[in-house]
């Protein structure tokens, strides 16, 4: 299937599923944002400083805080939930958010690859950073997450004794069984990270996975139309209430702020953070 054909196919599952498309992109940019551009604008800036909200070595986290106090927006790094990825690539995206008056605060956790990473010690580490949050500003914190990271940060929202006010998850992986069926990128991360050398789909694989009826936190779902990464299929449970389809955004032009679909981005960060405030 040629890149064409892979991309009008996709389309043509979001207008199958009834989604409304958000038509943001601008002309100039011509392609989908790299990961190596993502990459690169991040690597050039400096590090905050590391607080530690856990006991082992990757329990820490970053506060770019704001200048007026907020609800505090934990974000939550995505990579395939691959030790090879980490928070690094998020610097750019922290800075900017931060900048426009939001109190981010930005948890490493364990990936696979990582003693204790996959599942369910990466929740568990994202749900330790969430409890951090809260009780360093006495506030409920947003949890937005790209790609694993909203996968973690959706299923740290189902949790009985969640303290999540809102998700708002960008190109989020949610279907760990249909998602590891199929081949290439973070599909092949699915076995590793369920603790499989191969895929193998259980009883384990449907609770890692999202359920949406076990939410009961306000939900906002971003997802690009030519993003080959996360296809229309692990969006399709939710509505048009709380979903938004960026036209012919790619996978990571959700994370790059110099990117024409970053401000649909932020503009659901705000309202998240609005409605928490409530």
């Amino acid at each position: 299937m040629t890149l064409h054909s892979t991309l009008t196919a996709q389309k043509l599952g979001f207008i199958f599923l009834g989604l409304t498309l958000v038509t943001l992109r601008d002309p100039a940019q011509a392609e989908p944002v790299s990961f190596s551009t993502v990459l690169a604008e991040s690597t050039a800036l400096s590090d905050p400083t590391d607080q530690d909200y856990g006991e082992h070595p990757l329990a820490k986290i970053w506060h770019y805080p704001a200048s007026q106090p907020s609800v505090p927006v934990v974000l939550i790094h995505g990579g395939c939930w691959s030790n090879e990825y980490g928070r690094d690539h998020a610097k750019s995206m922290a800075k900017t958010l931060s900048a426009d008056g939001f109190d981010i605060w930005v948890p490493e956790y364990r990936r696979v690859g990582d003693d204790g990473g996959g599942w369910p010690g990466s929740l568990k580490d994202v749900q330790a950073a969430l409890d951090y949050v809260e009780n360093q500003t006495g506030m409920k914190p947003v949890a937005v997450g790209h790609s694993a990271g909203g996968h973690l940060a959706l299923r740290a929202s189902m949790q009985a004794d969640s303290n999540v006010a809102g998700v708002v998850a960008l190109a989020p992986i949610t279907d760990l069984t249909s998602y590891g069926a199929e081949e290439g990128s973070c599909r092949s991360m699915v076995a590793p990270f369920m603790g499989d050398e191969t895929y193998a789909p259980d009883a384990a694989y449907q609770e890692a996975s999202i359920r949406i009826e076990a939410i009961s936190a306000p939900i906002s779902v971003l997802l690009g139309t030519s993003d080959q990464i996360i296809g229309a299929e692990q969006v399709a449970a939710f509505n048009s209430n709380n979903l938004r389809l960026i036209e012919g955004a790619g996978h990571f032009d959700v994370i790059y702020p110099q990117s024409s679909a970053f401000s649909a981005v932020v503009a659901a960060i705000r309202q998240m953070v609005t409605d928490a405030k409530r």
